[in-house]
C-alpha cells in the first residue's frame, strides 16, 4: 500500500508573474554583496535561525538584522513561451525577522519565510479542479540570501475587511500521489516518467491521508494510467471500497516504430457521502490484462476535496473557489491560537500579513475576493522546518554580458578545458567568446534550479540585445534523458530538451534546437507541424563525461584548425556510404546527393561505398559485408572531409551487415584527417542515453581519430526526412557567407531551417563546435597549360603513354597568382566517369557513376606560386574518348595555407602516336611499419606494409586493366589479395618514384609471407616478398639485439628490432661489470618509435670515466608508454684497451 502522509507540493494560482522575458536587467543582484544560495524542498513556511547563519559562514554577531535580504522566484518551472510573462534575474521577497527591531541578530531570533515547492498547482475555472504540473527538471526550490547596505523587505499588513456576505468555513484542498521511476520506451526518452507496474501484482492501493475531510461534499479523483498492450485491457477505480468506473486501455500496434503505450486520463466524482471513514482516502486500482501479455502503468492520483478550515499540525495553506462568488468574503479559520499567523500568499514571493479577530479559538477575517483565487498560509509558533541546503556563493553577473560570437555553457568540471578552446577560438579565430558556468545561468534565470528554458532565457537575453554578434552555442557536456539522477551513472552535465510526447519511438525526441528559438512566437513549441520553429543560432554539444574526454576534445579541435600535419589532400575528398534493401532507397538518395557534388563542386572528389555493390558473405549471425566494412574503415583513415552515412542503423553501429561498430570506431587512427560525419540513420547520436555510449559520441571522443563532429540522429527517423535534411545540407555546405566558407554553426541554422519537418527534423544535432569552420582548402588551382612532352604541342586530349607535361599556378579567389605560396602540389588524375551496377543483393540491381579510376597520382612543387609536373599516361585506361578530371590540392610550407582544384576538360583516350617501347619491370622494395624493419623481424596484428616502387616510365595505377592491379597477397591467398592502388603516393617531382603504405589488421600470430606485386605504366609487372612474425597485441617483443662494433674501445652501438613501431617507447640499458656492479644506465624516450632502436654508449661510466677492458653485460629493457607492456634481453660485450 502506498501512503501520503503530507501534502508537499506548492500552490501556484492565478499569480501574475510581473516582468516581460524581453525586459533583461541590465546588471543581476548577484554582481555584488555576499550571497548565499538556500534549497528548500517543500511548500511552507520556512525558518532561519542564528545557528543556520553561523554554520553558513555568516558573520551573525555583526550582522544589522534589518538589513537581511532574501531574493528567489517561482517554484515552478519557467514557462516554455518566448513571449509568456517571467521573473527575470532575481527579485526581493518579503520575510519576517523576529527580533530585528533592537539592531542586532541574537540567539533567539530567527526569520520566517514561505516557500514554494518545485511542483505547480494551478485553477481551472472551466472544470473547477486544481491541476498539478510536475516539475521535471527539479524537486528543490532556491532563494538567496543577502546582508545589504539597505532594508530588506518585510512583510507588510493589509486590512482586516469587513461588511461580507459570506464566513467561509471550509475550503478546498488537493494531494497528488506521482512516482517516477521509469521512462517507458526502452532506452530512455520523453518528459513523461511511469511509477508502480501492474503486470505480476495486478492490483494496487494508494492511500491519502485526509483528515478534516468534508461530509456531503464533491471529491474528484483524477486518475493516470496507461497500457502495453496487443489487446484492449482496462483499470478498474475505486475508493474506499466505492466502485467509481473503469479506464479502458485499447489495443496498441506492434510494429517496431508504433506507439509502445495507451494513456488513459480520467476524473472521477462522487460525493463524499457514499464513503465510509472520510481521514483516509484507499484508492484501488486493478488492471484487467485482458489474457495476454499486458502490463499497466500508474502516472498519478490526484484528488480534489473539501476540508474544515482550521490549522492542521502548526501550519495550513488554504483557499476556497467559493470565495470566488462574492467581492468580500469573511474566512473562519478553527484550533488557533493566541500568536497565530495568518499570511495572504497569494503572491507567494510577498507574504502579507492578514489580521484576524479572534472568537474563541477560531481566527476570522475579511479578504477582497474580487478579481482573483486568494491563497492564505495559518501557521503558529516557531517549530518550521530549516532550509534543506545552504552554500556560499560567489558573485556573478551574466545580465551586465555583451553578446559574443561564440557562448560556451559549461559544469564546473569541465571550466578549464571551456577556457582553453575559447581561447583558442579568440586568436585563431578571432572570435569574441563568453564562457559561462551553468550554475550561473540557473542562478540569473531559473532562481538556482535545474531548468532547460534558463539556458534558452539566457540565449535570448543576448540574441536580443545584439542578434549579428551572438551567432553560436555550445554545450560543453553530455546529456541524459534523466534529470533527476534516477539512473545509475547518469550523464546529465548540461540539460538537453525532451519531447512531452514519450511513448513514440520516433515522434518522442531530444533536441538542443529548443535552446536557438528565440523570437517571440517562439517557444512553447507543440510537437506538430504546426510547432516548426526557426533556429536563430547554431548549436552544437561536446558530449564529455570526463575531464579526459573534454582534454581530448580540445585538443583535437584545435589540432584540426592549426596542426601543419592535418593539410592534404583528403580535404578534397568526401565520401558516401549507403545502406541496401528497401528498394534500394538509401543508395538512391546518397546517389542524388553525390551526384550534386559530382557536378556541381567539381573541385571535390567523391567516393560511393554502396553496400550492394561489394560482395556479402553469409554467417551464422546474418548477411556481412568485410570488404566494404574494410573500405570504410580505409577512406576514414586516409582522410574525407565529410563521410555520409544513409541507411538503417543503431546506437552503437551501422547496417545488418555490421558496416560499422564500436571497436572497429576505436581503432581508427585518424587524427590529422578528421572528416565531419553526417549519419542519416537512426539514433547513432542518441548521446542523452546514461545507459550507453552512441556510436557518434566514440566517434567524436576517440582520442587516436574519428572525426570532428556529426550531425547525427538520436532517435530513430524515417528515410524521407533523411533525405530531405540531407539536400538541405549539402545545398549550404560548400556554399561562402558573406566571403567566407560557413561555420558548423551556419550549418545547422540552413540545414534546419530549410528543412522543417515537425518533431522528425529535431531528432537531427550536432555534435562538435559549432564554430569550427571545416578545414576547406583556402585558396585556388588552376592549369594554365598542358604539353605533349614528345611533340611540344599544347594538347588537351591525352592518350596511353602519351608523356605529358602540364604547368599551373595557386591563386586567391580573385585568381591573382599568389607569387608568395611555396609549398607542394598533390595530384590525381582520373579516367573517365564510369558506369557500374550494383549486385541486386537484396533489392534490384541499380547504376550509377564513379569516376574513381586512377591514373596518375604524384607531387610536384610549388614555387613562387607556379609548377610543373611530367607524367606518362599508363596503358591500361579506358579508350574511349572522354573527359577526365584532373584534381590538385596544394599546401603551403608555412603549414597554413593551402588550396584546391580541378580540371574537367580534359579529354582522355586513345593511344600515343609516338610510343618507346619498355620491357624493364619495376623496382620493389619491401618494409613492415617502417624502412628500419629487417626481413623477418616482428610485427603486431595491426601493421603497415610499405613499398617502394620505382620504374623509368612511371607505375600503372589504373584499374582498368583486367589482373594488372597493384597488389599484396598475404601466405599464399590468391583469392583474397590486398588491392593497393588507392595506397599509392608518388614522390615529389618525379613520376618514376613513389610508395605505398597499406594499413593491415588482424594480423594472425605466428611467421607470414606478403607477396607484392606491381606494374609499370607499360604493363611490365614484378614482385618481391617479406616476411615478419606477428606477436601477441598484449606483448612487448624484441628480437635481433646486438651491439656493435663489440667488441670496441671508443663507442658502440646498441641496436634491437621490437613489435611497438609507432608507440611512445621508453628504452632503459643497464651495464653491468663481472662482478655485478652497476657501471651505467643509459635512458631514451621516443614519442613514435621505429621497428629499429639504436642507442650510442661512449664507453664511459656513471662518474664520466672511462671504464677498464673486460667483459661486461648488459640488460636492455623497453617498455610501451600505451599499455605499460615490459620486455627485456640480457647480452654481454667486451672492452678493449
Amino acid at each position: 500500500m502506498k501512503y501520503i502522509t503530507s501534502l508537499i507540493f506548492a500552490c501556484l494560482l492565478l499569480f501574475q508573474h510581473p516582468t516581460q522575458a524581453q525586459n533583461f536587467a541590465s546588471s543581476s543582484v548577484l554582481g555584488t554583496g555576499t550571497w548565499y544560495k538556500i534549497g528548500t524542498t517543500q511548500q511552507g513556511i520556512y525558518k532561519i535561525d542564528y545557528n543556520f547563519l553561523k554554520d553558513a559562514g555568516v558573520d551573525v554577531d555583526n550582522i544589522n538584522p534589518r538589513n537581511i535580504q532574501l531574493y528567489g522566484n517561482v517554484g515552478g518551472m519557467l514557462p516554455q513561451s518566448n513571449s509568456a510573462s517571467r521573473v527575470d534575474d532575481l527579485q526581493e521577497n518579503s520575510i519576517w525577522v523576529a527580533g530585528q527591531d533592537d539592531g542586532n541578530f541574537d540567539a533567539n531570533d530567527y526569520i520566517l519565510f514561505y516557500a514554494q515547492g518545485a511542483v505547480e498547482w494551478t485553477y481551472n475555472a472551466t472544470n473547477k479542479l486544481f491541476e498539478h504540473t510536475q516539475n521535471i527538471y527539479s524537486d528543490s526550490v532556491f532563494c538567496f540570501l543577502t546582508i545589504g547596505s539597505n532594508e530588506g523587505k518585510r512583510v507588510q499588513s493589509q486590512e482586516n475587511l469587513s461588511g461580507t456576505t459570506q464566513t467561509l468555513t471550509t475550503y478546498d484542498d488537493y494531494q497528488v500521489y506521482e512516482k517516477d521511476e521509469r521512462t517507458i520506451l526502452e532506452q530512455g526518452s520523453g518528459r513523461e516518467w511511469y511509477g508502480e507496474v501492474f503486470d505480476f501484482e495486478t492490483n494496487q492501493s494508494f492511500t491519502f491521508d485526509t483528515p478534516g475531510l468534508l461530509a456531503n461534499a464533491p471529491l474528484t479523483l483524477t486518475s493516470f494510467v496507461m497500457g502495453r498492450s496487443a489487446l484492449d485491457t482496462k483499470f478498474s477505480v475505486s475508493l474506499n471500497g466505492v466502485t467509481l468506473g473503469t479506464q479502458s486501455i485499447a489495443a496498441q500496434p506492434t510494429g517496431t516504430y508504433d506507439v509502445k503505450g495507451i494513456n488513459n486520463v480520467r476524473d472521477f466524482t462522487l460525493n463524499t457521502s457514499q464513503l465510509s471513514g472520510l481521514s483516509q482516502l484507499t484508492i484501488d486500482l486493478l488492471y484487467d490484462k485482458n489474457g495476454g501479455s499486458s502490463s499497466g502503468y500508474l502516472n498519478y492520483l490526484r484528488v480534489n476535496y473539501q476540508r474544515q478550515l482550521q490549522l492542521y499540525n502548526n501550519q495550513t495553506t488554504f483557499r476556497a473557489i467559493a470565495s470566488l462568488e462574492q467581492p468580500l468574503t469573511a474566512f473562519s479559520v478553527a484550533n488557533v491560537g493566541n500568536g497565530a499567523i495568518v499570511w495572504d500568499i497569494s503572491n507567494p514571493l510577498h507574504p502579507v500579513n492578514q489580521p484576524y479577530t479572534l472568537s474563541g479559538s477560531n481566527a476570522v477575517f475579511g479578504a477582497s475576493t474580487a478579481t482573483a483565487l486568494k491563497q492564505f498560509v495559518v501557521f503558529q509558533g516557531s517549530d518550521f522546518p530549516t532550509p534543506e541546503s545552504v552554500q556560499t556563493l560567489p558573485n556573478q553577473n551574466l545580465h551586465a554580458l555583451l553578446p559574443t560570437n561564440l557562448v560556451i555553457i559549461v559544469p564546473e568540471v569541465f571550466l578549464s578545458e571551456a577556457e582553453r578552446l575559447a581561447a583558442f577560438r579568440r586568436t585563431n579565430d578571432g572570435l569574441s567568446v563568453t564562457v559561462v558556468k551553468l550554475s550561473q545561468v540557473y542562478n540569473e534565470f531559473s532562481s538556482g534550479k535545474q531548468d532547460v528554458t534558463a539556458l534558452r532565457d539566457f540565449a535570448r537575453m543576448l540574441y536580443l540585445r545584439d542578434s549579428q554578434v551572438f551567432k553560436y552555442l555550445l554545450l560543453f557536456g553530455d546529456a541524459s534523458f534523466d534529470y533527476k539522477d534516477r539512473v545509475a551513472n547518469n550523464t546529465n552535465f548540461v540539460p538537453i530538451y525532451e519531447s512531452r510526447e514519450s511513448l513514440h519511438p520516433i515522434l518522442s525526441h531530444s533536441s538542443d534546437d529548443y535552446f536557438g528559438f528565440l523570437e517571440a512566437s517562439e517557444g512553447e513549441w507543440t510537437e506538430t507541424s504546426l510547432g516548426d520553429h526557426t533556429l536563430e543560432i547554431g548549436i552544437g554539444r561536446l558530449p564529455v563525461k570526463t575531464l579526459e574526454e573534454a582534454a581530448n576534445v580540445v585538443t583535437k579541435l584545435i589540432g584540426y584548425a592549426n596542426n601543419q600535419s592535418n593539410l592534404g589532400s583528403w580535404r578534397n575528398r568526401v565520401v558516401f556510404v549507403a545502406d541496401d534493401g528497401d528498394v534500394n532507397i538509401h543508395q538512391l538518395d546518397a546517389d542524388v546527393l553525390a551526384e550534386d557534388i559530382r557536378n556541381n563542386h567539381k573541385n571535390f572528389n567523391v567516393s560511393k561505398l554502396f553496400l550492394d555493390a561489394f560482395e556479402q558473405v553469409s554467417t551464422p549471425n546474418g548477411e556481412l559485408a568485410p570488404t566494404l566494412k574494410e573500405a570504410l574503415t580505409q577512406n576514414v583513415e586516409k582522410g574525407a572531409l565529410i563521410v555520409n552515412y544513409t541507411g538503417h542503423g543503431g546506437e552503437i553501429g551501422w547496417a545488418e551487415e555490421k558496416l560499422l561498430n564500436v571497436p572497429q570506431i576505436n581503432d581508427w587512427e585518424n587524427y590529422h584527417n578528421l572528416p565531419l560525419f553526417v549519419t542519416a540513420t537512426c539514433e547513432f547520436g542518441r548521446y542523452d542515453d546514461p545507459l550507453r555510449v552512441a556510436g557518434a559520441e566514440y566517434i567524436l571522443l576517440n582520442p587516436k581519430g574519428g572525426g570532428i563532429g556529426l550531425i547525427t540522429t538520436t532517435r530513430p527517423v524515417y528515410s524521407s526526412t533523411n533525405f530531405l535534411l540531407s539536400k538541405a545540407f549539402y545545398a549550404e555546405v560548400f556554399k561562402p557567407i558573406d566571403g567566407a566558407m560557413p561555420r558548423l554553426g551556419d550549418l545547422m541554422i540552413k540545414t534546419k531551417n530549410n528543412s522543417l519537418n515537425g518533431a522528425i527534423n529535431r531528432n537531427f544535432a550536432l555534435l562538435g563546435d559549432p564554430s569550427l569552420r571545416l578545414a576547406y582548402p583556402k585558396h585556388k588551382v588552376a592549369v594554365t597549360k598542358i604539353t605533349n612532352a614528345n611533340t611540344g604541342q599544347v594538347v588537351n586530349t591525352i592518350s596511353a603513354l602519351d608523356k605529358v607535361t602540364v604547368e599551373g599556378e595557386v591563386t586567391n579567389a580573385q585568381d591573382i597568382l599568389l607569387d608568395g605560396f611555396e609549398g607542394v602540389l598533390d595530384i590525381t588524375i582520373f579516367d573517365k566517369a564510369q558506369e557500374l551496377t550494383t549486385l541486386g543483393t537484396e533489392s534490384s540491381r541499380i547504376q550509377f557513376k564513379a569516376q574513381n579510376n586512377k591514373i596518375f597520382v604524384g607531387k610536384a612543387s610549388v614555387k613562387a606560386g607556379k609548377f610543373t609536373f611530367t607524367f606518362i599516361v599508363p596503358k591500361d585506361i579506358d579508350y574511349k574518348f572522354g573527359e577526365g578530371k584532373w584534381s590538385f590540392y596544394a599546401q603551403a610550407n608555412d603549414g597554413v595555407n593551402d588550396a584546391q582544384g580541378a580540371k574537367t576538360d580534359v579529354i582522355i583516350g586513345g593511344t600515343s602516336a609516338s610510343i618507346t617501347p619498355d620491357d624493364t619491370p619495376p623496382a620493389i622494395t619491401l618494409f613492415m611499419n617502417d624502412e628500419t624493419f629487417v626481413n623477418g623481424g616482428v610485427v603486431q596484428p595491426s601493421a603497415t606494409l610499405i613499398a617502394k616502387l620505382s620504374d623509368e616510365n612511371g607505375l600503372n595505377i589504373a584499374q582498368t586493366g583486367v589482373g594488372h592491379e597493384m597488389t599484396a597477397v598475404l601466405d599464399g591467398d590468391l583469392e583474397n589479395p590486398w588491392i593497393l592502388n588507392d595506397f599509392y603516393e608518388g614522390n615529389l617531382d618525379t613520376y618514376q618514384e613513389g610508395v605505398v603504405q597499406y594499413p593491415v589488421r588482424d594480423l594472425a600470430k605466428g611467421k607470414h609471407t606478403v607477396v607484392v606485386k606491381v606494374w609499370d605504366t607499360h604493363n611490365n609487372s614484378s614482385e618481391a616478398s617479406i616476411d615478419f612474425v606477428v606477436t601477441d597485441n598484449a606483448v612487448m617483443a624484441i628480437n635481433e639485439v646486438m651491439n656493435y662494433p663489440n667488441p670496441f674501445n671508443q663507442a658502440t652501438t646498441f641496436r634491437f628490432d621490437h613489435n611497438r613501431a609507432g608507440e611512445a617507447l621508453e628504452v632503459t640499458i643497464q651495464i653491468y661489470n663481472r662482478n655485478g656492479q652497476h657501471v651505467k644506465k643509459l635512458q631514451y624516450t621516443t614519442s613514435k618509435a621505429l621497428t629499429r632502436f639504436e642507442g650510442v654508449w661512449d664507453g664511459l661510466d656513471k662518474q664520466g670515466k672511462k671504464i677498464p677492458q673486460g667483459v661486461y653485460v648488459y640488460k636492455i629493457t623497453a617498455r610501451s608508454v600505451t599499455d605499460g607492456a615490459e620486455e627485456f634481453v640480457v647480452r654481454r660485450l667486451v672492452v678493449l684497451d
